[in-house]
């Protein structure tokens, strides 16, 4: 399999820049590839979010902490996550750092916890345990051993460079969609932390030491670096109590810690990739990111855009799925993703299989006049209406307790995990409000205007 890229300068395959994996799920609802939540699997049932400084969100029961605690009916299982801010590290040597941090606190046993779980993004590092309710101190023992020093054997650290050199070859190496987003990050997200594999390269892999590892960790798996969040069926008292057992250390505010690094888009330009592959379905991946005129609000962008990647999905009038694929036959099979980088960037995503006697230049040709023709005529109301009539799906029902209290573990969970401090229930409960035709099609202006634009072509030459 050879990977080039389609400009004067080389391209090595082992360069290539990867966000997203490691026991992590995409969520496009909740922002697309740039956002990530661990795969805890959380049930229905009484919620609560506990920061090392202090509680989270609302409650009936804790009335001396209104604004601080939320909580619903219960839940079989807790589970108990750890999430500390990278500090702009290499993704790369935190995540062998992660496997290490996470051996050590679990006793250098690999198959010692069978339901516990550790990951990376390009933000933070977390962990996390799940048992029963009578579990909780337990639970919170081992789980505060990532903080002490890492003290394994040399040759077992040694061991497992070699288990993440494996991952690699089984993430990147034989995948050529994950060789496309490695090379397309890389560019898009130039200048900014998250442009950096997480896996890293086999000569970048093989060149870590021990000491580097203890090094990182020593800076950034501190209790003071730390956010520690609890969903399950506790009380306040049982929570309290289960602490002071587990003697869980004492932190800073959880906005000390939650606070994501500043983007910056760089110049507009655009870049091609191939990923060239004899026994690869062709397909086609055309990302862009633009910068917005003005800031907004994280969680109302995000509803913004899924909104407007709702509607241009359709076979509605502003959709693209009539003129790709169900009036001209070039596109079999496509998605459409948008998503908020931060306050003031946004991502487009379209991931497309081409029909049959189609090239992938012309499938990229017909998206962008498709596009380009959208955004100049803009949405029409009548499908903005009709697609805003089953966006309710984008948040829970909020007069079911259980459905709302699941949906705000995933919630707290994925906004912890990019750094970034989770809005109340009531604040959520109000952004619909804030949706409307005019900020759409002021998005989808911007998204066909200027940006930084990377394309890539995956299958035979053929195919191109």
């Amino acid at each position: 399999m050879a990977m080039q890229r389609t400009s004067k300068q080389s391209f090595d395959m082992n360069k290539a820049k990867v966000l997203l994996y490691l026991g992590f799920s995409k969520v496009t609802s909740l922002g697309g590839r740039g956002k990530i939540i661990a795969s805890t699997g959380l049930a229905l049932g009484a919620i609560f979010i506990l920061f090392l400084s202090g509680l989270l969100y609302k409650t009936d029961i804790l009335k001396d902490h209104r604004d601080q605690v939320f909580a619903y009916v219960p839940d079989a299982r807790i589970h108990v996550k750890v999430v500390l801010n990278s500090n702009e590290a290499d993704p790369a040597l935190i995540h062998y750092v992660e496997h290490l941090a996470w051996l050590n606190a679990i006793g250098g046993d690999r198959d010692a916890d069978r339901h516990s779980n550790a990951w990376t993004n390009g933000y933070a590092v977390g962990y996390w345990l799940s048992g029963q309710p009578e579990d909780l101190t337990n639970l919170l023992s081992q789980l505060k051993g990532v903080f002490a020093p890492l003290d394994l054997p040399e040759d077992f650290a040694f061991e497992e460079r070699d288990i993440v050199l494996r991952e690699y070859d089984f993430r990147i190496a034989g995948n050529p969609v994950a060789q496309a987003a490695e090379a397309m990050n890389g560019f898009l997200y130039a200048g900014n932390p998250i442009a950096a594999s997480v896996i890293g390269t086999p000569d970048q892999i093989a060149a870590f030491t021990y000491d580097q590892a203890k090094a990182l960790h020593a800076e950034t798996h501190r209790p003071t670096n730390a956010v520690l969040v609890i969903t399950g069926d506790i009380t306040e008292r049982q929570l309290r109590r289960a602490m002071s057992e587990a003697e869980w250390p004492a932190g800073v505010p959880a906005a000390d810690v939650l606070n994501p690094p500043a983007f910056d888009l760089s110049a507009t330009d655009l870049e091609r990739f191939e990923v060239v592959n004899a026994d690869a379905a062709p397909r086609l991946i055309w990302r862009k990111v633009v910068a917005l005129p003005e800031p907004a609000q994280f969680d109302l962008l995000e509803a913004q855009t899924a909104l407007l990647a709702d509607i241009l999905t359709t076979n509605l009038p502003g959709g693209i799925a009539g003129p790709l694929r169900f009036d001209a036959g070039i596109a079999r099979a496509f998605n459409v993703s948008i998503w908020p980088i931060d306050e003031d960037n946004i991502e487009i995503e379209f991931f497309a299989t081409p029909d049959s006697g189609v090239q992938l230049a012309e499938l990229e040709r017909a998206f962008d006049d498709t596009l380009a023709a959208i955004g100049a005529s803009g949405i029409p109301e009548e499908t903005y209406t009709r697609v805003l009539g089953r966006f309710d799906g984008f948040w829970p029902d909020w007069a079911d307790k259980d459905e709302t209290a699941a949906w705000m573990a995933d919630y707290v969970t994925s906004r912890v995990s990019i750094l970034r401090q989770p809005l109340s229930e009531r604040a959520l409960k109000r952004l619909d409000r804030e949706l409307s035709l005019h900020t759409t099609n002021a998005l989808l202006r911007q998204l066909t205007g200027e940006g930084r634009t990377a394309i890539a072509y995956i299958g035979s030459e053929e195919s191109f």
